[in-house]
């Protein structure tokens, strides 16, 4: 049987193919330099030398001429199309192939030869392969130009109208350090490339550097002046954002005020906001925040400030602004608010709709049982607390064994590092299981309720 002439753009594992056909009696296509003739012995003079159709003839032919006369949509037949996608050379100019293919199979199989690993794409929320595939390239664009090669009406203009159209999600892990005896340390401005990315709706930026080598100086780990006032231009830019990330660069206090205000008169949708090991400290936690009005951030649900060196003094600050903001999680773990400053958000979060809570690695103690028992009693909305690795004692244990019952939403509490013993926590996650089997049972009946009424309708 010969498969030589793939008609059909998918495939299925080796393991799978034996369990339906003998791998003697059968020639595959060779397809991303890999076939299963690499492993078995030629079975016949015959099948080696057999002629190829008139059909696939001008179909090779097609393919050995495709950067003269692209030829794709004009095929009529489906077939002559998968033929096609599997033969072409994934080398040929990017713009060529983007104005001409959008089939998912042609770009997943461009993305693996180029990168080799592939990202992993949930169930249900699968997104296009060419949008995938642009990403990446202009991730790689931007983190390997150096400064000197910027050029916004040349190679940055050049890679925007290729990409622009099909950047949803944007990852920047690092930045290229200024040339040594240059007079400053800026990066490459981002001004220019965000403001030119109408549909982006997620940015993760680093303006870290892994490669300084030998031509490593100090502060080309630093954002920079210039380099933040041309980040906070072009997010201001940025109307479609949903979720922004800025991590392992340090970010001083007047930094944060550019910063504020861009996202928040920018960024109209804002839902996620983290800035992550940038050592933002209390001063600039208040410089962010006197930045920002009551009506701010209006529609931002997660805030992640994980390891910014923020105090009892910040959290304190920060707790008077949450009130306004609809926060449903709120990450603060690895600052050393101790228990003061968690008192100050447990205090906040009563009158707020917020499910997750991370206090992991803050210097809180046992001094916090009090307002942690009645944050349990008087919360009715959060589902998981994160209290690790702190100093919480076996006391705090016992009075949190009293209370828990009171709580019929809680599903998930870490205590790990807390000095609570494994018998008591494994206590709590009984308690915190039956809440959730609980809730489950309700959905299924609520559903079954639902199911009754609509019947009754009909």
């Amino acid at each position: 049987m010969d498969f030589t002439y793939c008609e059909f753009p998918s495939t299925v594992s080796i393991d799978t193919f034996k369990a339906y056909f003998n791998p003697n009696n059968v020639r595959l296509p060779n397809i991303n330099s890999k076939s299963l003739e690499q492993f078995q012995p030629e079975t016949g003079e015959g099948q080696a030398n057999q002629a190829k159709s008139l059909r696939h003839l001008v179909l090779d032919a097609i393919v050995s001429n495709w950067c003269e006369l692209p030829l794709y949509r004009q095929l009529s037949r489906r077939q002559d199309r998968n033929y096609l996608l599997t033969q072409l050379d994934t080398q040929l100019p990017l713009q060529l192939l983007s104005s001409h293919i959008r089939d998912d199979y042609f770009w997943r199989r461009s993305y693996e030869l180029r990168w080799r690993m592939a990202p992993f794409q949930p169930r249900g929320r699968e997104r296009r392969w060419i949008n995938i595939y642009m990403e990446r390239h202009v991730q790689e664009f931007i983190e390997n130009m150096q400064t000197g090669d910027y050029e916004q009406d040349g190679n940055v203009q050049a890679a925007l109208d290729i990409c622009a159209t099909y950047i949803n999600q944007l990852e920047i892990n690092r930045l290229q350090p200024a040339p040594p005896g240059s007079e400053s340390n800026d990066h490459i401005p981002l001004d220019y490339l965000l403001s030119n990315l109408p549909d982006l709706r997620r940015l993760r930026l680093s303006y870290s550097s892994k490669t300084a080598g030998i031509h490593y100086q100090t502060g080309c780990n630093q954002i920079t002046a210039r380099d933040i006032l041309l980040l906070a231009k072009g997010l201001s830019q940025c109307h479609e954002l949903r979720k922004f990330c800025l991590h392992n660069t340090k970010l001083l206090s007047y930094q944060l005020r550019f910063l504020a205000h861009s996202l928040d008169k920018g960024c109209h949708h804002l839902k996620e906001l983290s800035m992550l090991h940038c050592a933002v400290g209390d001063a600039g936690i208040r410089c962010f925040l006197e930045t920002c009005g009551k009506e701010s951030f209006a529609t931002l649900t997660v805030l992640d400030l994980t390891n910014n060196k923020i105090t009892d003094e910040g959290a304190y600050t920060l707790s008077r602004t949450l009130v306004h903001v609809p926060l449903v999680r709120l990450v603060l773990r690895l600052n050393p608010i101790q228990s003061d400053g968690a008192a100050a958000i447990f205090h906040t979060l009563q009158t707020m709709p917020i499910r997750e809570l991370d206090l992991a690695a803050c210097s809180i103690t046992e001094s916090i049982t009090k307002l942690f028992m009645m944050l349990m009693c008087q919360q009715k909305t959060l589902l998981s607390i994160d209290l690790s690795n702190n100093d919480l004692g076996e006391d705090f244990g016992k009075h949190l064994l009293k209370i828990i019952n009171c709580n019929k939403m809680l599903e998930d509490l870490d205590l790990r590092n807390t000095g609570l013993s494994l018998a008591m926590r494994r206590k709590f996650q009984e308690i915190l299981l039956k809440n959730s089997e609980r809730k489950k049972h309700q959905a299924m009946k609520q559903q079954k309720r639902d199911r009754f009424n609509s019947m009754i309708k009909l």
